[in-house]
């Protein structure tokens, strides 16, 4: 899992301070701080945009994610079917 360790790495390979990050994310500073002191979890929402404005693609994350959704809808489907 990502922690922040990871989420410092990437914004300051990307070139951008605390400060400058969230502005980005819409919040203080000290939110940044927390998120990669892991006093705090970043939410989802934010996850993808610090992806994002770090230039990290999130593509093969979101692809999986995608193909556990889509297995565990045809495995419920077969369910239903099966207790018909």
């Amino acid at each position: 899992m990502i922690n922040g360790d990871d989420l410092k790495a990437m914004r300051r390979k990307a070139g951008i301070s605390q400060e400058q990050m969230a502005k980005k994310l819409g919040c203080d500073r000290k939110t940044i701080s927390n998120y990669e002191l892991d006093v705090s979890d970043i939410r989802s929402k934010q996850l993808f945009q610090w992806f994002m404005f770090c230039k990290i693609d999130a593509k093969s994350l979101l692809n999986q994610i995608k193909q556990i959704s889509s297995d565990l809808n045809s495995s419920a489907k077969t369910k239903i079917q099966d207790d018909e």
